[in-house]
């Protein structure tokens, strides 16, 4: 899926940060972590960008979704699917128009990490968010619906699994008081203060065999939220 993605986004590779569930797989690739594989390719980019990266999209044999829910932001070939998401933008042209909107993504260009292969350990086949960044992503879709109105826990279970598996990068990107820092902070204070957020991460967590119990996730999510706050000086 990843060499898929990087083939697709070869062109533009410098202009996309990828973000989402594969970006949470990436980070966690090393941790051990039990994590759903995805096909879906989230990506960040520039609004002055967008025509680019829809042109390379569309080049490389990508096509528009139709679906209701994924108009205008949404490009398939087969089962890759590649969704694009911009900053706000007072007048936005093109394909841009049609995007959703995150006010993050300008932040991400400080908290983006190269991903490169095995054969080619030096070259860097695409940018995906860090650690500190997919937390405070996450956090700020704490609590959205699918577009048939189901909760999305995972959102509460990714930023759980990056805070307990990778603390240490997470507080190596955080050191200076940053707007990505107050971020991660709201994050791990939900989770860790209230029982809506640690008991969706939990059930996600134990669904996804990560945990054997609920009740066990939950522990641990509030466990390695409290540490990660102490460890910040909240």
């Amino acid at each position: 899926m990843m060499r898929e993605a990087a083939e697709v986004l070869a062109p533009v590779k410098d202009q996309v940060i990828v973000i989402g569930a594969l970006a949470v797989q990436i980070a966690l690739d090393a941790s051990g972590a039990s994590v759903t594989p995805t096909r879906d390719v989230d990506a960040g980019l520039r609004t002055e960008d967008v025509a680019n990266v829809v042109t390379a999209l569309e080049a490389a044999g990508l096509r528009p979704s139709e679906e209701d829910h994924e108009l205008g932001f949404t490009w398939l070939r087969g089962d890759l699917k590649v969704q694009l998401l911009r900053p706000f933008h007072p007048m936005p042209h093109g394909a841009a128009r049609s995007l959703p909107v995150s006010n993050l993504i300008p932040e991400l260009e400080g908290h983006r990490v190269p991903v490169a292969f095995v054969e080619e350990p030096q070259t860097a086949r695409l940018f995906s968010a860090g650690a500190a960044a997919l937390v405070a992503l996450k956090g700020e879709a704490f609590g959205r619906r699918r577009h048939d109105g189901e909760p999305v826990d995972r959102d509460f279970a990714d930023a759980a699994l990056l805070i307990e598996r990778l603390p240490e990068e997470i507080l190596a990107a955080l050191q200076t008081p940053t707007p990505m820092r107050a971020r991660v902070l709201r994050a791990a204070t939900r989770l860790r203060d209230e029982p809506a957020s640690s008991g969706a991460g939990a059930r996600e967590l134990a669904r996804s065999g990560a945990y054997e119990t609920p009740r066990a996730a939950e522990l641990a999510i509030r466990r390695a939220a409290s540490s990660l706050l102490e460890q910040l000086g909240d």
